[in-house]
C-alpha cells in the first residue's frame, strides 16, 4: 500500500489509491473480510498494474512484477529472509 499511495496519491482519479483498492476489492475480499489475503493482494496488484499503464510515466511495472509479486508467488508475506528480487534490472538480495 506505501510505495501505491506514494505514486499513485490518494485522489478521486481512476488511478489513484483509492481506486486501484476498488477495483481490487471488486475481485477479492481482503483478509478483514474472510478473503485469502494472497488472493486479494494479487488482485491489488493487478489494479495497480493497470493503473501504471495509464500514465507514461509510471507505465514500467518492474516494480510490481519483479519486486512486490515475487514476495506473494512464494507466500513469504513475513518477508522472511532470505530474499531475492529484482527491479529495473538490478538484483538485491537480503539474507
Amino acid at each position: 500500500y506505501y510505495d501505491a499511495i506514494v505514486m499513485h496519491g490518494d485522489g478521486g482519479d481512476s488511478t489513484s489509491f483509492s481506486n486501484i483498492r476498488r477495483r481490487a476489492l471488486a475481485k477479492a475480499k481482503p483478509p478483514a473480510q474472510g478473503g485469502d489475503e494472497v488472493t486479494y493482494l494479487n488482485a491489488f496488484l493487478d489494479a495497480r498494474v493497470w493503473a501504471m499503464k495509464q500514465e507514461e510515466a509510471h507505465s514500467d511495472t518492474t516494480r510490481v512484477d519483479t519486486e512486490q509479486r515475487v514476495f506473494l508467488q512464494k507466500r513469504n508475506l513475513n518477508l522472511d529472509p532470505p530474499l531475492n528480487w529484482k527491479v529495473y534490472g538490478d538484483s538485491y538480495h537480503i539474507g
